[in-house]
């Protein structure tokens, strides 16, 4: 009887252990391309659920090419940089991405604080310049008053930022400029209301010369 008791107590034991093997091997590493739409899915349009009539694209295309990091959008997609996906920041994807929805909801968001339906080119600054600036408010914004861990983290490290941004050409200002107005931002909302900020910057680059 002993040694059927003790043989029954073996085969529960190696049948826990293989049970604890099976659920480890159930656990699989999601590829860099599976991280990253994880965390568009699951942090990043949900930072835009606000804009209730944009449709917000559901997936993005990848650029295998391009090795540098960098992304694009029109009203129907988002493409982003092979680049992007292997970067290692993940609060650099989520404000380059959080950017590009920037400009699918920028007109909206300049209708609700009644500024028009279409970006005026100053003398100074054009049309294409100021899009760049308020996509740039738009994603620091939804950032640091939603996902406030890695919108803390862009904050203080902006200079990764700025090193990662282009010269001034036709279309882009300076890498300077922008993070310059990111930080004319930051310190304004850390004083008064976020929103009233926001709203406040997104009128002035709007109406910029």
């Amino acid at each position: 009887m002993k040694k059927i008791t003790i043989l029954l107590i073996a085969i529960l034991l190696i049948g826990c252990k293989t049970s604890a093997i099976k659920n480890e091997d159930i656990i699989v590493e999601l590829t860099k391309e599976e991280q990253l739409n994880k965390l568009y899915q699951e942090r990043i349009k949900p930072l835009f659920s606000s804009y209730k009539d944009i449709q917000i694209p559901n997936e993005f295309r990848i650029d295998k090419e391009d090795n540098s990091i960098n992304a694009g959008a029109a009203d129907s997609y988002i493409e982003v940089s092979q680049g992007l996906v292997d970067y290692d920041k993940e609060y650099i994807k989520v404000y380059v991405l959080s950017h590009e929805i920037g400009h699918i909801v920028t007109l909206n968001q300049a209708k609700k604080f009644e500024l028009g339906s279409q970006i005026p080119s100053g003398i100074k600054t054009n049309d294409y310049k100021k899009a760049e600036y308020l996509a740039d408010l738009i994603a620091i914004h939804l950032m640091l008053t939603k996902e406030k861990v890695l919108g803390e983290e862009l904050k203080q490290n902006l200079e990764v930022v700025q090193s990662l941004l282009g010269p001034e050409i036709f279309t882009h200002p300076s890498a300077v400029d922008r993070v310059a107005l990111m930080s004319e931002y930051i310190d304004n909302s850390t004083q008064e209301n976020a929103d009233e900020s926001f709203k406040e910057i997104f009128g002035k680059i709007w109406n910029m010369d």
